[in-house]
């Protein structure tokens, strides 16, 4: 049996990051696969994505999608 990824929430369980390809949450799963850190407790989507010289987060198949053209 496998479990689904589990999207990065912020603490009053919001999704707070979603994939600029398709719109969906992006797990947990995507950001240990392209290397980057989870959010602190309590830093906001936009404190992470300045603090990380991010525009946004995509899912790692989005990615290599676009890659593959």
């Amino acid at each position: 049996m496998t479990s689904s990824p589990t999207a990065v929430l912020d603490p009053q369980g919001r999704v707070m990051f979603h994939c600029r390809s398709c719109g969906g949450p992006v797990s947990t799963d995507d950001f240990f696969e392209i290397g980057l850190r989870l959010p602190e407790p309590g830093e906001s989507a936009d404190e992470y994505c300045d603090a990380e010289l991010l525009d946004g987060v995509d899912h790692v198949d989005c990615r290599r999608a676009a890659r593959a053209g």
